[in-house]
C-alpha cells in the first residue's frame, strides 16, 4: 500500500516552490521592460531563469519520494498505484484544463473582436504555437512529448505535460519490489548523467531541444528521487555548519545564473539547496518558513498557470486602448510590470481557492470513490477479542 499518512509538510521546499514561480513570473514579464532597463544587458539571471523550470522538477522528484516512501522495498499493488496516479491527475489537470479552456477563449474573443473592427477572423491559430493538433495534445497533457519544436496554447503548461510523464516514470517504480526499482533507478540515473553529460560536452542550454523535454524533465527529476535516497547525511549535519552551506550554496546560485555558467553546474546547486533544506534545520530554512514565503509557496501553481495568459491579455488590452508601445519610456515599464505582479498574486489566491483547491478535492473524490467501487480492496478477517470464541467479524480497510 502507497502510505502517505503522518507525512509531515517540508515547509522550506513549499517556499522554494513560491519562489521559484515569482522567478518564472519576472523571466516572461521582463520583455515588458524599456530597453535602457534591460536587465538582460546587466546580468545572465533573467536569461537564465528558464532553469527554475528543473528547480521544480528537482523538488518534484524529492517531495514525491518523500511521500510515497520510494525506498521501502515493498512493491506496490497496481490499485494503490491508481491511487497515486488520482492523486497526481487531481493536482495538475484541473487547473490545467480551466486555464487552457481560458486561453482559447481568450484568442477566440480577440479574433472576433479584430474580425468586428477589420472584417476578418484571425489569431486562434497561429502556426505551430496555437492549432488544433497542438489543442488536443494539450487535453491529453501530452504536448511536451517530442511532438512539438516548441510550446503550445499556454506556454507553461508544457512542464506539466513534462511532468506527468515523470509521473508514469514513478509509478512504474511503485510497482517494481525492491531489487527491480534499484535496477530501475540506475537506469534513469545513468539517463539523467548522460543527459547533462551531453549538454557540457556540446555547450548547449537544456531547454535547446524541446523535443527532448521529457527526458529534461526526468533527468532532474530522477536526480531529486536519489537526493531523497542520500538525504540521511545531513542529518549528521550541526545546524550551524548546515546554515553556512546552505548560505554558500544560495550565493553561488546566484553567481552561476548572473555570469551565465553552464546549466549543470546551476542545477547541481539548486540540487544542493534542495538537499540541505528538507529538514527545515537552519538559517535560510527559518527565512523560508515564514508566513509570506509559505503562502506564496502554497499558492505556486496558480500563480505559474495564470502568468502568462495574464501577461498576454494586459498586452493586447494595453496597446489597444492607450495606442501607445508597453516600452515607451523606462518608468512607465517598470510601473507597468510591478502592476502585473500585483495583478498576479490575487487572482493566484483566487484561482487557489476557487478553483485548484475545490477541483483537486472533487476529482479526487469522484475517481477513488470509481476506483474503490470498481476495484474493492479484499475482505479481511478480523478476531474481535472479546468475542474471539464466538465468532469472526469482517471489517472494510480504511484507505487514507
Amino acid at each position: 500500500m502507497v502510505h502517505i499518512a503522518n507525512k509531515e509538510e517540508i515547509r522550506s521546499h513549499t517556499s522554494l516552490r513560491g519562489w521559484a514561480a515569482l522567478m518564472v513570473v519576472f523571466v516572461h514579464f521582463r520583455s515588458f521592460l524599456h530597453p535602457s532597463v534591460d536587465p538582460d544587458e546587466m546580468t545572465f539571471f533573467l536569461t537564465k531563469g528558464y532553469l527554475w523550470v528543473d528547480f521544480f522538477f528537482i523538488l518534484s522528484g524529492f517531495v514525491m519520494s518523500y511521500v510515497y516512501d520510494i525506498e521501502h522495498p515493498q512493491r506496490h499493488s497496481i490499485r494503490d498505484t491508481f491511487h497515486y496516479l488520482i492523486a497526481r491527475i487531481a493536482r495538475i489537470y484541473p487547473l490545467h484544463l480551466i486555464s487552457l479552456v481560458a486561453t482559447l477563449l481568450f484568442f477566440i474573443t480577440v479574433a472576433l473582436i479584430n474580425w468586428g473592427l477589420e472584417k476578418e477572423f484571425c489569431c486562434v491559430y497561429d502556426g505551430s504555437l496555437r492549432n488544433a493538433e497542438s489543442l488536443v495534445a494539450n487535453l491529453f497533457l501530452i504536448h511536451a512529448w517530442g511532438m512539438f519544436d516548441w510550446v503550445t496554447w499556454n506556454l507553461p503548461s508544457w512542464s506539466l505535460s513534462a511532468e506527468f510523464f515523470c509521473y508514469l516514470i514513478f509509478a512504474a517504480l511503485l510497482t517494481l519490489d525492491g531489487e527491480n526499482r534499484e535496477l530501475a533507478l540506475v537506469a534513469l540515473s545513468c539517463t539523467a548523467v548522460f543527459f547533462y553529460c551531453l549538454c557540457l560536452a556540446t555547450g548547449s542550454d537544456v531547454d535547446e531541444n524541446f523535443r527532448l523535454s521529457t527526458v529534461r524533465a526526468a533527468s532532474a527529476f530522477t536526480l531529486g528521487i536519489m537526493l531523497f535516497l542520500g538525504r540521511k547525511v545531513i542529518s549528521a549535519i550541526s545546524e550551524s555548519y548546515l546554515t553556512c552551506i546552505q548560505i554558500a550554496a544560495s550565493i553561488a546560485l546566484l553567481l552561476a545564473l548572473h555570469f551565465g555558467l553552464a546549466d549543470v553546474l546551476s542545477i547541481a546547486l539548486m540540487a544542493l539547496i534542495v538537499l540541505v533544506t528538507w529538514e527545515d534545520r537552519g538559517y535560510l530554512c527559518n527565512c523560508l518558513t515564514m508566513r509570506h514565503m509559505h503562502t506564496i509557496g502554497l499558492l505556486s501553481f496558480s500563480i505559474y498557470m495564470w502568468h502568462y495568459l495574464i501577461k498576454f491579455i494586459a498586452k493586447n488590452d494595453w496597446e489597444l486602448y492607450t495606442g501607445l508601445p508597453l516600452q515607451s519610456s523606462a518608468t512607465g515599464s517598470i510601473f507597468f510590470v510591478a502592476c502585473l505582479i500585483g495583478l498576479v498574486i490575487p487572482v493566484s489566491v483566487w484561482s487557489y481557492r476557487f478553483l485548484e483547491m475545490p477541483t483537486r478535492k472533487w476529482i479526487s473524490l469522484r475517481l477513488n470513490s470509481l476506483l474503490e467501487t470498481k476495484y474493492p480492496p479484499k475482505w479481511q478477517l478480523v478476531l474481535v477479542p472479546s468475542q474471539r470464541k464466538k465468532k469472526a467479524f469482517l471489517y472494510w480497510p480504511f484507505i487514507k
